[in-house]
């Protein structure tokens, strides 16, 4: 029921709807408050829709903007309570049917062969399984969100927002035989392998592995024609990402800046549970200094600290020392930590899932070594702020459970975990990431 004593001026917006939808939607509500007296308030009346479309008609409006203005007012009012239905539009400006111009559903499927095993190929074989099965556009792949994937006995539910009345639509897909193009087990993987808790279903994917902001439509339309060959030179990025190395800079440099300026700490809470003395087992063996010691070569980094700033002058090589001095003071440091048998550190990846002589060798800044810490690891830096307390467990008089907190680069260790169940099958990890995005660490 509608809210009557709501003024028009003050009505709650529609929720759950992509970017762009979101501000077309508005600027047609404003044009349909703006033709109403100043204390209109609700309910707004199927009559006065009707003639305010007429009228936008006269005015010249084209009827696709007319069916927007249409869905637009009809999303608002039932976000505050008014369902309207049956809305026609002027005579003179009918919207007629046209023919489908999108992919067929044989051909997303058959992209969705091709797609890639890695994380972005994941997702894009998602996009195109569940365009297949639902007949869905970009806008409405963009609507999609975790919460809306609901897990049945013989598949899953979709929970479909319709823009034009503001309801929810349930459709339900079971499981195919050929998983490359089940609609049902490539959702699985794609939530399984990003660690998709909630927030919106489908999202960039950088170079590194790592996800990134939620896709827009016009990023959706992007993946989906790329996937179907249907990308042209215009349609595609002209300015490199800052991910991937441009042919004016080498790819350690590239790989550098991914790890220094391109850095986002997720928090993430790990619970580790099962019998009492494989947990004491696990616990003793997770702590460790939180370093990796990795061999540096300090003549050359104050060589290539002061390279780029050369030109300045004397105040540049000191600097460069100056510089030099604190890397070294501070590697020092964690040299005599580890030395001393430091366990300052609950959950110590080093100590797990150990980095290679030879990465160790290369230095942190190698493309070899970031390329084994993301295989491995899952995040190419140590852990920060790690804490761990114990929790009762009520499944087993002789069971524990603890948790770890901590903040990791860029994402969770996923794949660090992976290993870890293989190597202690009796304990069960339950990994959580948690997207705040306040108190954020700056530092060790």
């Amino acid at each position: 029921m509608a809210e009557a004593w709501r003024l028009l001026t003050a009505a709650r917006a529609p929720q759950d709807l992509s970017d762009g939808t979101a501000r077309t939607y508005a600027t047609s509500w404003r044009a349909f408050v703006q033709s109403h007296a100043p204390l209109q308030r609700f309910p707004v009346g199927e009559r006065a829709l009707t003639q305010w479309l007429e009228r936008r008609a006269k005015a010249g409006r084209p009827r696709k903007s007319l069916n927007v203005d249409r869905a637009a007012v009809v999303a608002w009012c039932a976000a505050n309570g008014e369902i309207l239905e049956a809305i026609p539009l002027p005579e003179s400006q009918k919207v007629c049917p046209k023919a489908a111009t999108g992919p067929s559903a044989d051909m997303l499927r058959e992209a969705a062969h091709r797609c890639k095993p890695d994380i972005a190929g994941v997702r894009d074989r998602a996009l195109l399984a569940l365009a297949a099965a639902l007949s869905l556009g970009a806008e409405a792949l963009a609507r999609l969100r975790v919460e809306d994937f609901i897990e049945t006995a013989d598949g899953m539910t979709v929970s479909l927002l319709s823009p034009r009345s503001g309801r929810r639509i349930a459709k339900k897909l079971r499981r195919r035989r050929d998983p490359a193009v089940c609609p049902v087990r490539s959702w699985q993987a794609w939530r399984d392998g990003g660690q998709l808790r909630y927030g919106h279903a489908f999202c960039n994917v950088r170079s590194s592995g790592t996800l990134g902001d939620p896709l827009s439509v016009p990023g959706i339309r992007f993946v989906l024609e790329r996937a179907l060959g249907k990308t042209t030179p215009s349609s595609r990025r002209k300015k490199p990402s800052s991910f991937v190395a441009s042919p004016s800079r080498p790819p350690q440099q590239a790989e550098r800046s991914l790890g220094e300026t391109s850095v986002d700490w997720i928090r993430t809470t790990v619970t580790v549970s099962g019998p009492t003395a494989v947990v004491e087992r696990f616990v003793a063996s997770a702590r460790g200094s939180g370093t990796i010691p990795w061999r540096v070569d300090f003549e050359y980094e104050q060589a290539r600290l002061l390279a780029p700033m050369a030109s300045i002058g004397p105040q540049a090589a000191i600097l460069a020392r100056l510089l030099r001095e604190t890397s070294e003071r501070l590697y020092r440091i964690g040299e005599r930590r580890r030395a001393s048998g430091d366990q300052s550190c609950p959950f110590d990846l080093y100590r797990l899932v150990p980095v290679p002589d030879r990465m160790l060798e290369a230095g942190e800044d190698s493309t070899e070594a970031l390329t084994w810490l993301q295989a491995n690891w899952g995040t190419l830096r140590p852990l920060r702020h790690v804490s761990v307390r114990a929790l009762p467990d009520r499944r087993a008089r002789r069971h524990v459970k603890v948790m770890y907190e901590f903040w990791s680069a860029d994402w969770s260790p996923w794949q660090a975990f992976v290993r870890l169940q293989s190597e202690w099958r009796e304990l069960v990890f339950d990994i959580r990431p948690h997207y705040d995005f306040v108190n954020k660490p700056g530092g060790q």
